[in-house]
Formats: C-alpha cells, structure tokens, sequence
C-alpha cells in the first residue's frame, strides 16, 4: 500500500500543471460570467443582456428544476477536465518511452502491474478529487443565483445535480478513459489520433461486410457501443440518480474498463524497450 501511495505521488508529481489546469480555466469562466452579472446588476439597464446561462425553468417543481438544471450546467465543468484527461490518459505508458526513460522505470523493483496501477489511478480516475471539490463550488454559486434570480434556494436539489454529473463523469472516465489507457500502451505515441482510426477503420469493415451482404447481416458499431455505456445522458429529462447507478450498463463499464487495464498492462509487459 504504502509503494502504491509512493507511485500515486510521483504520477502526480510529474504531471501536476495538467491536472490544475482544468480549474483555473473553469474559475476563469466562471469569475467572468459572475463579473459580467455583477456589472450588469450595477448598471441596471435593459441593454445589457447576460446570456450565458439561463437559470429560470419552467418547471412546477423548482427542486426538480434545480436537481435537472445543476445536472446540465455541470455539463461545462466535465467538457474541461474531459479535455484534461484526453491529455493524460492516451500519453500514460507512451510518455516514458517518449522521453527514453522507459527502461529506468522497468528495472524498478516495483512490480509491473503495481506501476501501471498508479498510473492508470491517477491519469484516469483522479481528476474526479477535482471535479468534487469544484463541483461543490459551482452548484453553491448556482444555488446562490437562482436564490437571487428565481427565490429559492436549493443547494440540496444542486448538490443532487452535482452527483448524477459525477456519476456522469466517472462513466466516461471507465469507458473512454480505459480505453485511451489501453491505447497508450499499444501506440508511442499520437495515442488518441491512432487509436481513433484504428476504430474507425474497424467500423469501416462492419460497414463494407453489411453492404456486401446487401444489409442482410447486422454488424456491430463501434462507437456505438462505447456510447451506449453512458446510460441516459439527456440533460432535459435526467435520470434519477438511481437509476444511473443501478444500471447494469454501469457494470459492463467496470468491466470494460478492467479488460481494458489488464490488456493495456499485458501489452506494456510484453513489449520490448530500446536501450
């Protein structure tokens, strides 16, 4: 364990300015909507117009609003810290050879799974930390806001709305995530652009042999797939947050993304290391 936190550390470490990153551009976006309504209420004239985010809803039930409404506009933190990790998790085992410094890390009397773990921990999963903690921040401002702008403040129905996005997130961290991980193990580098024609090219086949076959014979997508292990992401009629856990695409997510781990490690272990 205590090897474990000593990796999770140095991953850290070695990659700190990406994982901030995703949080001083959401402060900045959202310090200047906050400013722009600031200035906007001080001037207290029709010809401005703040448009950036719409919180009045036509619901009867404000919470439900609320719940729906946090659910959505968290929809902008998660585009952030996805971008983030499109950046960490296609470079996790590809970095190191890269920078020539596979073959230190490889006679390490630290055991191979043991390495990747840390790594696939913290280029995958431990952005959720920072997407919480801001989260938390942002439904607050958003609670506050409808305070100001509907009378009601429901920091509850928020922090619900904050929950069915982490979920959200977490989602697409096993699936794309994983996935990305995977591919930092197969390609050296330009992970993500080679692993998305790779998959590209495969439905590209699927779609040949249902055309040669006159659309008699139904061929998997792909992409498809991979999109139907998010569940229901439709921000205007938002599952319950029940509903989205219990769910049993949520579980072929972990397991997707456990293939997903156990082959990308299989294929680093496997491959060889220039001196």
């Amino acid at each position: 364990m205590i090897t474990l936190l000593t990796l999770l550390k140095t991953e850290y470490l070695k990659r700190k300015k990406s994982y901030w990153t995703p949080v001083w551009v959401i402060a900045g976006i959202v310090g200047g909507a906050l400013l722009i309504g600031l200035i906007a209420s001080l001037v207290n004239t029709t010809d401005i117009q703040v448009n950036l985010m719409d919180f009045s809803f036509d619901y009867e039930d404000m919470q439900e609003g609320m719940r729906v409404g946090a659910f959505g506009s968290m929809i902008l933190v998660l585009f952030v810290f996805w971008i983030a990790m499109l950046v960490n998790a296609p470079s996790s085992l590809s970095k190191e050879k890269q920078l020539g410094c596979d073959l230190f890390y490889r006679c390490q009397s630290v055991n191979i799974w043991l390495s990747t773990l840390a790594k696939y921990i913290m280029h995958v999963y431990a952005s959720i930390i920072l997407v919480i903690g801001v989260g938390i921040i942002y439904v607050f401002i958003v609670a506050v806001v409808s305070s100001l702008t509907m009378g009601g403040f429901y920091l509850g129905s928020s922090m619900l709305g904050l929950l069915m996005s982490i979920v959200i997130y977490l989602k697409v961290c096993l699936v794309f995530g994983s996935l990305f991980f995977l591919f930092s193990s197969i390609f050296k580098n330009n992970g993500l652009l080679k692993g998305l024609i790779f998959l590209g090219l495969i439905d590209g086949v699927f779609f040949l042999i249902e055309q040669l076959f006159r659309n008699t014979v139904d061929m998997p997508s792909v992409y498809k797939f991979l999109g139907s292990l998010l569940g229901n992401v439709n921000m205007e009629d938002a599952p319950r947050l029940g509903e989205m856990i219990w769910d049993v695409k949520f579980l072929v997510a972990f397991l997707f993304a456990g293939a997903c781990y156990v082959g990308a490690t299989l294929i680093y272990k496997k491959q060889t290391t220039e001196a």
